[in-house]
């Protein structure tokens, strides 16, 4: 009885059916740093579309700058940003207004230890208001710093291009009037990027030796074809010009304060301020409207260049046009170069910045000393 017992103990447990163990859930990917970054974009985006003022002012620092499209759109702080932006965004919760981001290809650089950013954008965006849609053509630039594990934007600049013909009209300086102007607030230690925003507008030639030649630099002027892509593409165009520039005539000064605001890390800021344009002197001065600038530096080996830069003009709402079929066309293209420059930053093929090697001890220059730009 006993090994019978014995017996149909064991064979219970060899026929035991033993539970499949859980599979162990999926690793999350770890992405990118300049996919992280993409994607805090993206994000203000989509709050955007859902009018959703309370989730888009958890995406900029406390002391966070926003230059947008009319002359009092000159924001500074978290707060006052979520404040304005929620009045902005009102009517697309109350009046069923809609607001798509569309065709986005948004371009990142990352500073040496990537906890610093600078990007931009050459959206098309689709509004419909009373059910009537319009296309427009936002150009977006921005810098973000990376606090503990998120990123946060800290200068974010929108705007809508100007035809040249109301820039250089006779009473251009009473239909565009100057825009608000920024804080007079600087860093500690951020004399160089002082230097380079007043010198680049000093001496275009400054401006054209202090352009980062990465792929990710953009400049924006204020007209729709005043856009150019990429550091040393743009120095390669301009270099043959320099000299037809400065022969031109025109100067650019600041009109009023210079904000500027030194990343975390060191390597890495921006610079604001609202610019005046002039041409001639005497009786054939010729002073053009104001307008928002915004720059992104990044310290390059032990030199600080500018990473985007950033020309708008205010327009108030009755001036602000959509865009055309022959603004389409000309956006269609450089939103194409847009893209392949995001899908090498998102490769890891972009140009990065260049370290400067020791040089030997034959080739030092001992009375070679770098330049110190310094705080004009």
């Amino acid at each position: 009885m006993r090994r019978l017992f014995a017996l149909s103990l064991v064979l219970s447990c060899f026929g035991c059916v033993t539970a499949k163990p859980k599979p162990k859930p999926e690793p999350e990917p770890v992405l990118q740093p300049a996919e992280v970054v993409r994607q805090t974009i993206e994000s203000a985006f989509k709050a955007v579309e859902q009018g959703d003022g309370d989730k888009l002012e958890t995406l900029f620092t406390d002391d966070a700058l926003v230059l947008g499209l009319g002359p009092s759109d000159t924001w500074t702080g978290g707060t006052v940003i979520g404040d304005r932006s929620r009045q902005a965004l009102l009517p697309i919760g109350l009046a069923g207004d809609t607001v798509k981001f569309e065709d986005s290809r948004i371009v990142v650089g990352l500073t040496d230890g990537d906890d610093a950013a600078w990007a931009f954008d050459l959206p098309k965006v689709t509004t419909t208001h009373k059910g009537k849609s319009d296309v427009w053509l936002p150009r977006i630039t921005m810098h973000l710093v990376r606090v503990f594990e998120k990123w946060k934007i800290d200068a974010l600049h929108v705007s809508l291009a100007v035809p040249d013909a109301l820039v250089f009209a006779p009473d251009a300086t009473k239909k565009l009037v100057a825009p608000a102007d920024v804080t007079n607030d600087r860093s500690p230690d951020s004399d160089q990027l002082v230097g380079v925003a007043r010198r680049s507008l000093d001496d275009y030639g400054v401006k054209l030796d202090r352009t980062s030649e990465r792929a990710e630099f953009v400049q924006l002027g204020t007209s729709a074809a005043e856009v150019f892509i990429g550091g040393k593409a743009f120095k390669d165009l301009i270099k043959p010009q320099l000299g037809a520039i400065k022969k031109a005539g025109y100067t650019w000064k600041i009109d009023g304060n210079l904000r500027v605001k030194l990343a975390p890390n060191g390597r890495s800021g921006w610079a604001a301020a609202i610019v005046v344009q002039r041409s001639g002197s005497g009786k054939k001065a010729q002073t053009f409207p104001a307008f928002r600038y915004l720059w992104t530096l990044v310290e390059e080996g032990g030199v600080w260049n500018i990473s985007s830069e950033h020309q708008s003009l205010a327009v108030k709402e009755d001036l602000r046009d959509p865009a055309t079929d022959e603004q389409l066309k000309t956006w269609q293209a450089t939103r194409d170069l847009a893209e392949k420059t995001m899908a090498k930053s998102r490769s890891g093929k972009a140009d990065a910045p260049k370290k400067k090697s020791e040089p030997a001890a034959d080739e030092k220059k001992p009375d070679e000393k770098k330049e110190d730009i310094g705080a004009w």
